[in-house]
């Protein structure tokens, strides 16, 4: 008998995506999904660099919880813009700048619900990547026990 092959976790994202909207219908929702991106895309560069099929993840991932508010074209000129920042300013001040936004949003925890998902669906979240999400989160004002408990959420879809 064969064994059932394990979900990705785009597919996790898809069977689970209509409770997580509703964790993520917040005020100036296109602010903390555009902070929350960049969030997952510096978490994604911890390994040094965001490959093109971690690209084509992230736009999915965004794709599926956005429910087409965030385009594709959109989600891939976001994704540059959170490149040519990251490169000018570093991934650390960058992380600092979009926890002091989310903070500003009063949405840190959705925020970094959302950026530990689009970090989750590019391969998991390593110890690099958490460091990210960490910083994000100490700006943001969010407790590393709360962080923990969104990270563990994002961590732990299964159907």
């Amino acid at each position: 008998m064969a064994k059932a092959q394990p979900k990705s976790p785009i597919a996790d994202l898809e069977a689970h995506a209509d409770e997580i909207r509703r964790d993520l219908k917040v005020p100036r929702q296109s602010d903390v999904f555009r902070c929350a991106v960049e969030a997952g895309y510096l978490a994604a560069q911890a390994d040094g660099e965001v490959d093109a099929t971690e690209r084509a993840t992230i736009a999915k991932a965004v794709e599926i919880l956005s429910v087409g508010a965030v385009i594709e074209w959109e989600t891939e000129a976001l994704l540059d813009a959170c490149e040519q920042r990251s490169k000018a300013e570093g991934a650390d001040k960058r992380a600092k700048a979009l926890g002091a936004e989310l903070k500003t949003l009063g949405q840190a925890d959705a925020g970094l619900l959302l950026a530990a998902l689009v970090a989750r669906a590019t391969q998991g979240i390593d110890k690099r990547e958490a460091e990210i999400l960490k910083v994000v989160a100490t700006a943001a004002g969010v407790s590393a026990d709360a962080l923990r408990g969104i990270v563990k959420r994002a961590t732990s879809l299964t159907q």
